[in-house]
């Protein structure tokens, strides 16, 4: 049956964590424990060091500000922290009194402030992530063979869209949680992907849980997610399946066994308890990790919670901690931070391991409360578990103590433990059943003693198959046992021991397993086996496995998917990675790269994209990677190519546009443009080669490039479209640019058009007709203020110019739109 589990050996470390405080204004803000030590920040800076048993050991003073994070190296040779100061330092632990404690020191930006602190197991390295959504690697390094720290050098890897949560590594895998999504780095690779497709808000953690035993139990990827629930995820960042606790949760929460004088109402509050109504629970884990090699611990503000991920259930949670801020686990250990500063240790122990425990330290009455509790569970175990004969200990002390309640309440447990014992006894002397007979005579006839321990079938198992046996068995009684232990435990353990058999032996085998049943000649699995070219479940299969075939893949279709894993990487980093593919993109023809950015995007339509964001994707690749220069050269298909690309990447910054209501081009638009400088190469040669039209259309589709057009029309001297283009493109750069090369009569047209402008009536550049437009397409921009624009034309014109332009328009002015600044810029200019 499965274990049940209690929080044991409770510890409180309150006493001695005060014992070292000067000041009761300092106050413990985070903390670590590693297998020597359990290390403190505080508010005022410093570090406080305690060995594992609260003893504490050195005081680090730190002048940088109060210690938001810290982590503890896994050698425990340097110890990483941050402060509210946005700093970075690394301490190198040395508990000498006359040594000078090191700490080196990087400043980060101010209005950063550092969320997590993970260690490698490399002892120079740990990442950190922050509240900008930066993950970033620390290099540390040192004189030879000297711990003494010379400097440490601070790496971007990621950059999120919110604050990272949790980070944890595997070998070159990199796991990274923050706020809204998980994201699963290959280092060595540089490759990246985010785990499932849902996106989340808040903080939830995510950790690498690495089985010992991986061909029976593989080692996964636990995310927490909203709604009390996990996702699990293999290595390859797919979402397998979703572990759903919300109605798991709705039971008592575990009370920590605490060992003390028990009194005699302690039991019956407990089950008092059980009869309450718990709800389910709607939780969220900011921060997961593994507990010994089965559980994974999470927590809230309110309690503690543990799961069994593998069988999807909940192990135990426990609410007797009040406000907790974090928790640390080390081994079957789980170490409680609360925000009063207080600090607290629990164990993880199974229910008939802690009685056990409890008998051994003479416990005995709290042992019985506890076996009261569990009673269905203690007998269930009693059954299968002989060690708990030791529990009959406590039959005779509730007879001494006249605890006749407490002892029929638990008299199931003794029952079972007396059938338990009774069994075992009766089978050691008599051999039970004609089985049991059976056994022993194959145990006698192989030369094995049964006299001593229950007589499990491993023991034959374990004595049947070893080197050292004191005689060789006969061929007879070796059949013998080779068809008892096949009875029971199958042929498929034959097969994996094979190879230590006799050539007289293995012929019995090949006569007990058919051949439509081997796998292989047994002769070929022995040979195998000793090389290592096959796993062990390869030998111990009973059937044939076809050996799959590795589809055949072309070099360009290697490529494709590498430049493919490229682009999601940048995706994910925010970076172009240009200089990754570069090498690639050199060698093709121009025709050629676009035929393999066509394959590309089908890639990635296959892989989940859709048609435009797999377009998009490919012409990031392709723009960042093009020099616009080399427009003059290429074709024009190649052109037409480039053209439609930049037009579709800056559609989504065009979708609020005011046309004309005459020909529908842009009066009012957002002048944000991506690739604006190749646009610009590209307007140029058509231009050049007067294509107008070409360019009207680009710039009907982009109208940001308008600023381009009226550097054109300023060269042929066309004012009629120039001050149009000026005023309706609404930067005052580009009007500071023009403004230079416009005299007084330009700029008395340009006031004219600004005070129609302020009336929200615009010119068209195409058809030079007026439209009309909503006031709040102006009155957001602060370029159509009279204040901008006065200033600007102050710049160019005279005072005495300006002040002219201004008296001429002064009934479109209202009375407050110009400030004193600029009157005395006027006196100032003379």
């Amino acid at each position: 049956m499965a274990d049940e589990y209690c929080l044991t050996n409770f510890i409180d470390f309150s006493l001695s964590l005060s014992l070292p405080l000067k000041h009761n204004r300092i106050k413990y803000t985070c903390f670590d424990i590693s297998d020597s030590y359990i290390i403190f920040g505080a508010s005022s800076g410093s570090l406080y060091l305690f060995n594992r048993n609260g003893k504490f050991l050195h005081l680090i003073p730190n002048k940088h500000g109060a210690i938001t994070n810290l982590s503890i190296s896994a050698n425990n040779k340097y110890v990483a922290f941050s402060t509210q100061r946005s700093l970075i330092c690394v301490y190198v632990v040395n508990l000498s009194a006359q040594a000078t404690p090191q700490v080196i020191v990087t400043h980060l930006d101010q209005s950063v402030q550092v969320s997590c602190i993970h260690w490698t197991q490399d002892e120079k390295q740990f990442y950190y992530g922050d509240s900008r959504g930066q993950v970033n690697l620390v290099l540390l390094s040192s004189f030879i063979g000297h711990s003494l720290l010379l400097n440490m050098t601070v790496h971007p890897l990621l950059y999120l869209d919110s604050p990272i949560v949790q980070i944890d590594d595997f070998e070159s895998l990199l796991l990274v949680s923050n706020c809204t999504k998980c994201i699963l780095c290959n280092t060595e690779y540089e490759e990246y992907k985010q785990i499932g497709n849902r996106p989340r808000d808040g903080a939830y953690g995510a950790c690498f849980f690495i089985s010992p035993h991986e061909s029976v139990q593989p080692s996964r990827i636990y995310c927490a997610r909203p709604g009390t629930r996990i996702w699990e995820v293999d290595f390859e960042g797919e979402v397998i399946l979703t572990h759903q606790f919300k109605t798991a949760l709705a039971t008592a929460p575990a009370k920590i066994q605490k060992t003390t004088n028990v009194d005699n109402n302690a039991d019956e509050l407990d089950s008092n308890d059980e009869l309450l109504d718990y709800q389910p629970q709607q939780l969220q884990f900011s921060r997961v990790q593994r507990l010994s090699h089965d559980f994974l611990l999470a927590y809230t503000e309110l309690g503690l919670y543990i799961f069994d991920v593998r069988n999807s259930s909940v192990v135990l949670w426990c609410n007797q901690f009040e406000r907790i801020l974090d928790c640390r686990v080390s081994g079957m250990e789980i170490f409680v931070f609360t925000q009063t500063g207080s600090l607290y240790s629990v164990q993880l122990q199974t229910l008939h391991g802690y009685s056990i425990t409890l008998m051994h330290q003479s416990k005995l009455l709290q042992c019985a409360n506890l076996l009261r509790q569990h009673v269905k569970y203690f007998a269930d175990k009693a059954r299968e578990n002989y060690e708990l004969k030791l529990l009959n200990q406590l039959k005779q002390l509730l007879i001494e103590r006249q605890e006749y309640e407490l002892l029929n309440d638990i008299s199931v447990i003794f029952d079972a433990i007396a059938q338990c014992t009774g069994t075992a006894l009766d089978t050691q002397s008599s051999g039970g059943s004609s089985a049991a007979t059976e056994r022993s005579g194959s145990m006698r006839a192989i030369g094995v003693s049964t006299t001593k321990g229950p007589p499990k079938g491993v023991y034959v198992l374990e004595n049947a198959f070893c080197d050292n046996l004191k005689q060789q068995p006969k061929s007879g009684h070796f059949k013998d046992a080779l068809l008892t232990v096949t009875g029971k435990f199958g042929k498929n353990i034959i097969k994996y021991k094979f190879n230590i058999f006799a050539e007289e032996q293995q012929q019995l085998v090949r006569e007990l397993i058919p051949a439509s049943e081997r796998s292989l000649p047994f002769k070929d699995i022995k040979a195998r086996y000793e090389s290592g070219d096959v796993g062990e479940e390869e030998i111990v299969s009973r059937c044939k496995r076809p050996t799959p075939q590795a589809p055949h893949i072309s070099p360009e279709e290697k490529t494709i998917y590498n430049l493919y894993l490229i682009c999601k990487s940048a995706k994910f980093s925010r970076t172009h990675c240009v200089e990754r593919y570069r090498a690639v993109f050199d060698e093709y023809a121009a025709s050629e790269l676009i035929a393999l950015m066509g394959k590309l995007a089908q890639l990635m339509v296959e892989h989940g994209d859709g048609q435009e964001q797999a377009e998009r994707n490919c012409y990031e690749m392709y723009f960042n990677y093009l020099n616009p220069e080399l427009i003059w050269e290429v074709d024009d298909s190649t052109r037409d190519y480039i053209a439609s690309g930049f037009v579709l990447l800056n559609a989504p910054q065009c979708m609020e546009i005011v046309r004309c209501d005459h020909c529908a081009f842009p009066l009012r638009f957002d002048n944000a443009c991506q690739y604006h400088e190749l646009g610009a190469v590209l307007l140029r040669y058509f231009w050049s080669r007067n294509e107008q039209l070409k360019c009207f259309d680009v710039v009907q589709a982009v109208p940001a490039l308008l600023d381009v057009l009226a550097k054109f029309y300023l060269a042929e001297q066309n004012l009629d479209k120039v001050i149009p283009i000026v005023l309706n493109y609404g930067q005052p750069e580009l009007l500071l640019d023009v403004g230079r090369q416009l005299n007084v009569s330009a700029w008395a047209r340009c006031f004219e058009q600004f005070a129609e402008l302020q009336r929200g009536r615009l010119i068209c550049v195409n058809c030079e007709c007026v439209s009309s437009v909503e006031q709040d397409q102006l009155t957001r921009h602060f370029f159509y203020t009279w204040n901008c624009f006065l200033n600007i034309a102050l710049d160019h014109l005279t005072a005495s110019d300006t002040l002219s332009l201004i008296f001429k328009w002064s009934s479109y002015i209202p009375n407050d739109a110009i400030d004193r600044e600029f009157y005395s810029r006027c006196l100032i200019k003379g």
